[in-house]
């Protein structure tokens, strides 16, 4: 249901964030205790079990074809929208990986979305500390220096180096945000831009630096989180490439 809700495919690493966000009231303790092997959360590696299982059904398209992507097959998806309304879409039949890469299903949408009421948790976050940060930098983005223009002022996001609850437990404060524009905010979300110590921002794609984090006065960056980022992802990184995702 995640993936599916997520538009039918994902990256591994957002994937995984978003079954957090989505389920991480049911981990326990021991599902975050990491593997003798390599360290790696145990709820991944039950994950990377369950997602054999959806291939060999024919939900999901193999990892050794996806390269890092979790899509939805087209049997996937209908089973995905079969759960969502079981009466108005029936089972489907099964088809071929040459035809679910020839023939892409698209979606039916909705001509009349219904609203359903829900009760999440969320962590509070303080409003007082991202409009501090965004106001000392102009609402400019630290890392390409954008600043987007809109009819009600200027817009950026403000993005926690350390991120808030499980498992990161980061704090609420002006040296641990970032002022972003919304692409370098997902971006460095998903672990592909990382921060030196020096400031100098890294293109995990290319190992290219891109240039230098912009500092203000009244904001100072705490390189602690800027190393707590660094050393979460590339441990994820590594994770993910040693188990063929």
């Amino acid at each position: 249901m995640t993936l599916g809700e997520l538009g039918g495919s994902a990256p591994t690493a957002q994937a995984l964030r978003e079954m957090v966000r989505r389920y991480g009231l049911h981990l326990t303790p021991g599902d975050w205790e990491g593997t003798e092997r390599d360290n790696e959360p145990k709820w991944h590696n039950r994950t990377r079990f369950e997602r054999k299982k959806m291939e060999r059904e024919g939900l999901l398209v193999p990892a050794r074809e996806s390269r890092g992507i979790w899509r939805l097959t087209e049997t996937g998806s209908a089973e995905y929208r079969r759960r969502r309304d079981p009466i108005a879409v029936p089972p489907q039949p099964t088809t071929t990986t040459r035809d679910q890469n020839t023939n892409p299903l698209q979606p039916d949408g909705n001509q009349s979305p219904t609203r359903v009421e829900a009760t999440t948790q969320r962590v509070v976050r303080s409003t007082a500390v991202a409009e501090h940060v965004k106001r000392v930098h102009d609402s400019t983005c630290q890392i390409c220096n954008t600043r987007l223009a809109t009819p009600t002022g200027a817009y950026a996001e403000a993005a926690h180096i350390q991120p808030l609850g499980r498992p990161h437990e980061g704090p609420d404060v002006p040296s641990n945000v970032l002022c972003l524009c919304p692409n370098h905010h997902v971006l460095f979300d998903l672990g592909m831009l990382l921060v030196t110590d020096n400031l100098v921002v890294i293109d995990q794609h290319s190992g290219a630096p891109m240039g230098h984090l912009a500092e203000r006065p009244g904001h100072q960056i705490e390189r602690r989180y800027l190393e707590y980022h660094r050393t979460w992802w590339r441990r994820r990184k590594n994770s993910v490439n040693a188990g063929g995702h």
